[in-house]
């Protein structure tokens, strides 16, 4: 193995094991059952409260989560909030290609379903297709460009999985930019990814 794939693993480590101690949320909150534009008549009382029990449920118990949204989602199939909430379920129990499909079903049924972008990207980023990770994360950012959570895992993308530093060194600063206390953990990846742009263009330079 050479000193310079040797490095890349131990970045790799370090970030991730950081990235596990980090106060910032990595799952997106849950979604709305539909946006304005789709949520054409009043819902119905049976739903709302439906609704309620699953996001108190995706609190706790990940298969009683699972299990319920996926209930849900038989029975009130033509709500895109009710598939990206179980693709947040699906997500947190490890099927990324089942929360995959699911967000993908809510966008099928509401192409500008916000909420579906950012779980899109995360699964997305666990299967390993990261070309439709970093869409889903910019399509995020058109929705909310203040939205903080997205552009930590877009700059994680950038960092770890497409190495590409002078993106993920933009997103960690508007992270950075947007918080109103120092964090040291995010102040380190960003210290390290300056030491590393600045010898990656020196190199180039010679």
């Amino acid at each position: 193995m050479s000193i310079r794939s040797a490095e890349k693993i131990s970045r790799a480590g370090l970030l991730l094991g950081l990235l596990l101690l980090s106060g910032c949320s990595v799952l997106p909150a849950t979604a709305p059952l539909a946006t304005t534009e789709t949520a054409d008549q009043p819902l119905a009382a049976e739903l709302t409260e439906a609704y309620h029990t699953g996001v108190q449920l995706l609190q706790g118990d990940d298969e009683q989560a699972l299990n319920y949204w996926q209930q849900l989602a038989d029975s009130w199939p033509q709500y895109p909030g009710v598939w990206t909430n179980l693709a947040i379920a699906r997500y947190r129990s490890q099927d990324f290609s089942g929360s995959l499909e699911s967000a993908g079903q809510a966008l099928a049924i509401d192409s500008g379903f916000c909420p579906a972008f950012k779980i899109r990207g995360l699964a997305a980023r666990e299967t390993g297709e990261f070309s439709l990770a970093e869409q889903s994360y910019l399509q995020a950012l058109s929705c909310d460009p203040a939205d903080a959570d997205v552009h930590y895992n877009l700059g994680i993308l950038y960092d770890l999985y497409l190495h590409d530093l002078q993106q993920a060194l933009q997103q960690y600063q508007a992270v950075q930019q947007m918080q109103t206390e120092k964090d040291e953990t995010l102040a380190m990846w960003i210290e390290d990814l300056q030491r590393r742009s600045a010898a990656q263009l020196a190199g180039e330079g010679s």
